[in-house]
């Protein structure tokens, strides 16, 4: 994206394009159960104007995957973009009520079924509704638009993917849960604890101020991962527990001007369930 297009667009960019015809707003909050929090219902009492709601783990996941929130298919991913108003050529602004922690997932989806135009609001609901901006409970209703899906393999890494990086190199893994679950010392959903061989750890609340939801500075951005082993020019494969926080940091990681990082779907949900596959405990290995 050029500089009209950022990738990683501010609040009053924003504020200043609602109703552009050109741009649709997507809200993307999503929590997992233990949270006790209704997204839907959130949404529905305040979100941005115009925005609509997208759930990743109903509305863009395969219902009859064995893995929780696979991405569904393009052609899917395609026609629920469609029912929502979200067209192909229109540019998408993503956000969540965590700074990016499912808005990233959104916007790798998107970039996944084909969407060249997609970006994340820094900072999310927090941070605009802190600011005094304008929010709305009017559940906005838009006829069905053309979705064309262009599946970006590239995006998506699976688990042969990352077996052939064990085997072979010429990739970084970097995966973005806890340190302790990292580590194999937290709970853990999956039946085994630790990370995949090699992967370097970059938990992804490490992307974001804690104070403001906001992405921290390039420059800090930079280094946070090229100290977990991540280069420029090199291939990176993000994971995390079920493929959600992975793609907040291909997010980041793109943002940074990274060529080619996909996401690996599965993640700790899939790998930490094999016992076909190695798994590694302790410390990131560089």
């Amino acid at each position: 994206m050029g500089d009209t297009e950022p990738l990683l667009v501010q609040p009053d960019w924003l504020e200043a394009r609602l109703g552009d015809p050109d741009l649709r707003i997507i809200d993307a909050t999503w929590y997992l159960p233990s949270a006790g929090r209704d997204a839907s219902a959130e949404y529905a009492a305040a979100h941005l104007p115009g925005a609509a709601y997208l759930d990743l783990s109903t509305d863009l996941a395969d219902p009859n995957a064995n893995v929780r929130n696979t991405v569904a298919s393009p052609a899917a991913l395609a026609r629920r973009f469609s029912q929502a108003g979200i067209g192909t050529d229109p540019r998408v602004v993503v956000y969540d009520r965590r700074g990016g922690y499912s808005a990233g997932r959104v916007w790798w989806t998107l970039r996944y079924a084909g969407h060249a135009r997609a970006a994340l609001l820094d900072g999310g609901f927090t941070r605009w509704q802190r600011e005094g901006r304008p929010v709305s409970s009017e559940l906005p209703e838009r006829e069905p638009v053309r979705f064309e899906a262009r599946a970006e393999a590239r995006w998506l890494a699976r688990k042969d993917d990352l077996l052939r990086v064990l085997r072979e190199g010429g990739s970084r893994i970097i995966d973005a849960r806890s340190p302790e679950r990292f580590r194999g010392q937290g709970p853990e959903p999956a039946r085994h604890r630790g990370h995949i061989p090699g992967s370097g750890n970059v938990p992804y609340s490490e992307n974001l101020n804690a104070d403001t939801d906001s992405f921290h500075a390039l420059a800090r951005l930079q280094r946070i991962y090229q100290e977990a082993g991540v280069r420029f020019d090199e291939p990176v494969i993000t994971s995390c527990g079920s493929g959600v926080t992975a793609a907040l940091a291909a997010f980041t990681l793109s943002l940074l001007g990274h060529p080619e990082v996909a996401v690996y779907d599965g993640s700790w949900a899939e790998w930490g369930n094999c016992d076909d596959v190695p798994v590694e405990q302790g410390s990131p290995s560089m």
